[in-house]
């Protein structure tokens, strides 16, 4: 939480605090009152600190989100307003509706709405500190985060690093296409079945047996020789002199989810020398972290992202053949195996995975071992085996794109196809020593789940079916299961326990994820009240003043309170956009943008003004909890054990509410 440095003395000078429609004089002599309990108050719920709300603002008022959007989808004027066809599900006609003047969007099919950042976030699956830097590329604004001054990296530098590596990536396709040296790569191309547009599609290029082609071209076309040695595409040999790193190499470009290349990834073709590596890709960089990355997400993300599912396969031929023949939902990891990156990566995306590996045993222990990976991380895994030991791309090449659309609903569950490779080739009846060593590779995949999702009703019935299946395959009661899976958790904690000490990058990457917020949890009193603060911002001191935070009953409206006491404490405006700016959790744009477009609609019936409807819940959870907060103050100015100062802030605070009660403005 953001500490705020008010004194005493600030309660008791007048503060001039911004407004929509202005400014104006008032007091706030409850400011000190709230400065010293919001330390004891967590919501979960935290404004930024690597970007503050100026930085934010700035951002907002420099983009336009219509024109955000239509880079997405088709968007057309709707009197006042634009509509579109929701880009998160599968719309037949435009449900997103789309306000220029609020900045803000909402599509109700699909209950999803906020503002600018919120839809950079959802779309391209960004955390808000990655969708504001986007926005801020966009509109040509250079902003710095704490983590980059403190490392002495400017954004400049980065985006040096995107120019010199789309650069490359450009010289690498044209040679593809033009040189006559390229013509081994094009006939590769050809006999693997890949159609020419897909190779545009996926940039494909080529590097020719040349020690210095790339930077020749470099130095002759001004191109920063040391921003390629950062990128990966140099190296410099035993004399400090720069050579290429990919030589006789058919190039897969690798984007980030906005499209932008941030490495490369090199096959060998034939008649290269046998000892030759299959792959060779970019080492890490500032730009890419092959633990992080999927091959083809950029282009997969729209298709994952309407169906909720992805489906991983092994290499980068396999990306491309899979689309080519319209399984558009298809990427692949980056050298490496699947991790616990890109599990969450996915989750940005969808809720359901495909792994869809080789046939071969190969293919096949590795689906064993990245099973518990997703069941640690609570995301469905699905296994989908393929016929004859083929692999994605020569299965669609021999039985095509409809055939294997057939088998990829019929990819069995994670655990079902764990039970059924442990139980493999015996009897679990009559094998007793292969069956308890089958059954707890079983009960220790189980033991992986995490608690939190264990008390969600649909993993809890998931685990009980388990159980009694387990139960009557091996012969073993199931409450001697229950035992058995309980002393596995708990060796499973002591291990993570120990790991965790061990481990501090572990402990960085397991840092509780941001709360999701929802409109259900909201009682109708505190929807009442969201809507009078979203559209009637001088109300919102006299809310703050005569509510207390404990009469919110859900994390939900105790995050809207605190924001709006938050920004209202360091003195920012608190007009809706401010309001939608200063919070970075999607979820919670969304409650706000949906209660506001209620609100307008409620307040051209409603027979109260918005001061009385407020009066009336301020009494209304005071009558609640037994609270009458201007008697208690009362009180309090007769106790002689208060010093003079704290007597002056109680006596101008109960002023305050008698002003506002009556609505007379201070002079």
């Amino acid at each position: 939480m953001l500490t705020w440095g008010i004194s005493i003395e600030d309660t008791l000078c007048p503060k001039r605090v911004a407004h929509q429609g202005g400014s104006k004089w008032s007091f706030r002599p409850w400011r000190w009152k709230y400065q010293k309990l919001r330390p004891l108050v967590n919501t979960g719920f935290t404004m930024s600190t690597t970007f503050d709300n100026q930085t934010k603002e700035r951002v907002r008022l420099a983009v336009n989100i219509v024109e955000i959007i239509s880079g997405y989808s088709e968007v057309r004027r709707q009197g006042r307003n634009f509509v579109a066809r929701c880009p998160f599900h599968d719309d037949r006609r435009p449900s997103m509706q789309i306000n220029p003047e609020r900045q803000s969007w909402k599509c109700w099919v699909c209950d999803v709405g906020g503002d600018v950042f919120s839809f950079v976030m959802q779309r391209e699956g960004l955390s808000f500190p990655e969708a504001l830097q986007y926005l801020a590329d966009k509109a040509g604004i250079v902003i710095d985060t704490v983590a980059s001054k403190a490392q002495g990296v400017s954004a400049e530098d980065k985006r040096t690093l995107y120019r010199a590596l789309d650069w490359a990536v450009g010289e690498f396709r044209s040679c593809l296409k033009q040189d006559p040296e390229a013509q081994v790569a094009r006939e590769y191309i050809q006999s693997r079945g890949l159609e020419a547009s897909y190779v545009e599609r996926f940039g494909l290029g080529y590097a020719p047996e040349s020690w210095s082609w790339l930077a020749d071209r470099a130095v002759s076309a001004k191109v920063s020789l040391d921003a390629l040695e950062k990128v990966g595409l140099l190296a410099r040999g035993t004399n400090d002199s720069r050579y290429d790193r990919f030589r006789d190499r058919l190039i897969f470009p690798i984007h980030d989810p906005q499209s932008r290349p941030i490495a490369l990834g090199g096959r060998v073709l034939p008649g290269a020398p046998s000892d030759s590596a299959k792959y060779i890709n970019c080492s890490e960089t500032r730009l890419y972290q092959k633990n992080q990355t999927l091959y083809g997400l950029n282009l997969a993300k729209d298709a994952i992202t309407k169906g909720r599912v992805a489906v991983v396969v092994e290499g980068y031929t396999d990306v491309m053949m899979a689309h080519q023949y319209g399984i558009d939902n298809a990427v692949a990891c980056c050298g490496t195996a699947l991790t616990e990156n890109h599990i969450r990566l996915l989750k940005r995306y969808c809720d359901s995975v495909v792994l869809m590996l080789d046939g071969d045993q190969a293919g096949q222990k590795r689906t064993g071992e990245i099973l518990e990976l997703f069941l640690s991380e609570s995301m469905d895994l699905r296994i989908l085996s393929l016929p004859e030991q083929l692999d994605p791309c020569d299965y669609l090449l021999r039985y095509g794109g409809d055939a294997m659309r057939e088998l990829i609903p019929q990819a069995v569950d994670a655990l079902e196809y764990k039970i059924r490779t442990a139980c493999q080739g015996f009897d679990p009846l009559l094998d007793t020593h292969r069956a308890t060593t089958a059954l707890d590779s079983v009960l220790s995949s189980l033991a992986k789940i995490p608690e939190s999702s264990q008390s969600d009703s649909r993993t809890g019935l998931r685990i009980e079916q388990i159980m009694s299946r387990l139960s009557r395959q091996f012969g073993v009661s199931t409450p001697q299961l229950r035992l058995r899976l309980e002393d596995l958790r708990k060796q499973s904690k002591r291990w993570s326990v120990r790991s965790d000490e061990n481990e501090a990058q572990e402990v960085e990457e397991r840092k509780p994820q941001a709360i999701e917020y929802h409109f259900r949890e909201l009682s109708p009193s505190e929807v009442e009240l969201i809507e009078i603060l979203v559209l009637h911002t001088d109300l919102v001191p006299m809310a703050i003043e005569r509510i207390a935070r404990e009469h919110m009953s859900s994390p939900t409206s105790l995050a809207i309170f605190q924001l709006y006491l938050d920004l209202e404490l360091d003195g920012h405006a608190l007009d809706f956009q401010s309001v939608l700016t200063a919070t970075e959790e999607p979820s919670l744009k969304n409650i706000l943008v949906r209660i506001q477009e209620q609100a307008i609609i409620k307040a051209t019936k409603s027979t109260m003004d918005a001061h009385a409807r407020l009066e009336s819940l301020c009494e209304r959870w005071a009558i609640q909890d037994g609270s009458d907060p201007v008697r208690s103050q009362r009180d309090a100015l007769e106790d002689r054990s208060l010093d003079d100062q704290s007597q002056i802030d109680l006596l101008e605070s109960l002023i305050r509410q008698a002003q506002l009660k009556h609505r007379i403005e201070q002079p």
